[in-house]
């Protein structure tokens, strides 16, 4: 057993040390503690070898301990300063599995359970001596990187990235299913195109399309994977869900587009006004009667968004497509309707997509809300638009 030599008090403060959590025990009474040291475990570790520390004064021993769940004993092994026993007293550990996928990406990643259990041990003074403990028990299987969202089509990567840990247990292979939805059927994949990483690996979304991976999925479908490690007879699964979505700009301005020549001129990227003499830095200005154009020579022009009906129910009218921002489909109308560098006659309700050019090249939307025209001595036009834009990458 470990022997506490130094002075007298050092071993009572040691063995205080360990009690302010416990809160049940005046250890330095009794001369001796036992502290664990593995406090977690995986949810494979059914046959790992757990160990106590114990720290004793000088004239105490531990003779014999037992660990307890319950009614159910097993005698640990002493030897020396440690006492050993086996976690296969936990019995099942795949109970404490979370496997949850309406469960946020970081829940489920910290999310765990423990085991509650205590020692009875027989000290040589003839004190009794009896602490609780408790094991936490892990997901041998998690996210290290989840995803918010996969965006389709995109040359910008999006990575997942799952790790496998256990203390003991060997996993001998991860495999991996996908399904579509919440309500599909899961069905082996290969995204890598070959085994997983026992110890963990990562998935690079690439260009991601609806002829992907052979999954057919399309924006608004959502992809489910469920991870599957098995050690021996033993299995843990992880699941998580990630939608596809669409490519669009973050955010809008509303602003006002007037005849007022003081304030004609708009720069669609900063959302700033300019005076009728600029010629500089505007990309549209006020077009009578009641519309817009390029400005100087501006790389822009603009396609007026017809009929929608026959698109699908996320984008069949102008406000729930203006509400999407959904750049590949304003890209599509874009390159197929018919375009103009001039506006003259812009009414509200109207949704017009632009493309425009600088040091590169984004699609943007541009809504018409109310068109007030005043004659107060000077006839003033003033369009109420909503604005946003982004590239498409």
């Amino acid at each position: 057993m470990k022997k506490l030599k130094i002075f007298f008090i050092l071993p009572i403060c040691v063995l205080i040390s360990c009690n302010e959590d416990e809160g049940e025990i005046d250890y330095a009474d009794l001369g001796a503690n036992i502290v664990l040291n593995t406090s977690s475990i995986s949810n494979l570790d059914e046959n790992h070898t757990m160990e106590f520390s114990i720290i004793t004064a000088d004239d105490v021993t531990v003779t014999d301990m037992e660990v307890a769940i319950g009614t159910t004993t097993v005698n640990a092994s002493l030897s020396g300063d440690t006492a050993t026993f086996n976690s296969s007293l936990f019995g099942t550990l795949n109970r404490f599995k979370v496997d949850d996928p309406e469960t946020s990406q970081d829940e489920s990643k910290e999310k765990i359970s423990s085991v509650e259990a205590n020692t009875i041990s027989t000290l040589s003074n003839g004190n009794p001596y009896s602490k609780d403990f408790t094991v936490k028990i892990t997901k041998a299987l998690s996210l290290e990187k989840g995803l918010d969202a996969i965006i389709y089509n995109t040359t910008v990567e999006d990575t997942l990235i799952f790790k496998a840990s256990t203390k003991s247990a060997i996993i001998d292979n991860i495999s991996l299913e996908w399904k579509k939805g919440k309500e599909g059927i899961y069905a082996p994949t290969t995204p890598l195109g070959s085994a997983l990483n026992v110890n963990g690996d990562e998935i690079i979304f690439s260009n991601f399309t609806d002829a992907s991976y052979g999954y057919n999925l399309t924006v608004k479908d959502t992809l489910y994977y469920r991870f599957i490690a098995t050690s021996g007879t033993l299995t843990d699964s992880f699941e998580t869900y990630i939608p596809i979505v669409s490519q669009t700009f973050e955010s809008s301005n509303k602003v006002t587009l007037s005849s007022d020549l003081t304030k004609n001129k708009l720069n669609l990227g900063t959302a700033t006004f300019y005076t009728d003499s600029n010629t500089d830095e505007a990309e549209i200005k006020f077009k009578s009667p009641t519309g817009f154009e390029t400005e100087g020579t501006t790389d822009i022009d603009f396609v007026k968004v017809g009929d929608l009906s026959g698109e699908s129910e996320y984008f069949n009218t102008i406000d729930k497509l203006f509400a999407e921002k959904d750049l590949l489909i304003a890209q599509r109308l874009y390159d197929t309707g018919t375009k103009e560098t001039e506006v003259t006659d812009a009414t509200n309700g109207d949704l017009y997509i632009y493309k425009i050019t600088r040091d590169v090249t984004e699609y943007g939307m541009i809504k018409i809300g109310d068109v007030v025209s005043t004659n107060g001595g000077t006839s003033l036009t003033e369009i109420n638009i909503e604005f946003g834009e982004a590239e498409i990458k």
